[in-house]
């Protein structure tokens, strides 16, 4: 769960970035899939599920290239966990690793 909330951090705080990919729009499938995972939810579960999905507001911040690698590291590493409509624990611990991964390579330069 803490991993989970790391995870959470990073996606918004990296939501202020600038950058490439070549995925297509890695931050609409991304809230795609974990909407989706949520929609396993019923009532109450699943509202408060799809308001925690990490949501970029202005579409030019969602385009940047460090989001949407960020949200390619969502989409390529996540596994729904239907019983909670979030990633399962081993899911969120490789899309945090593909996120800090790419946090490394952006201060090396």
């Amino acid at each position: 769960m803490i991993r989970l909330r790391h995870l959470l951090l990073a996606a918004s705080l990296v939501a202020c970035g600038g950058g490439g990919s070549s995925k297509g729009d890695t931050y609409t499938r991304a809230t795609d899939v974990q909407g989706k995972c949520c929609e396993h939810l019923a009532g109450e579960g699943r509202t408060q599920c799809l308001q925690q999905v990490v949501r970029v507001e202005d579409p030019g911040v969602a385009k940047t290239s460090i989001n949407q690698q960020t949200y390619a590291c969502v989409v390529d590493h996540f596994t729904c966990d239907p019983a909670s409509g979030k990633p399962t624990q081993q899911s969120a611990q490789a899309q945090l690793e593909c996120i800090q991964e790419l946090e490394t390579r952006e201060v090396s330069r």
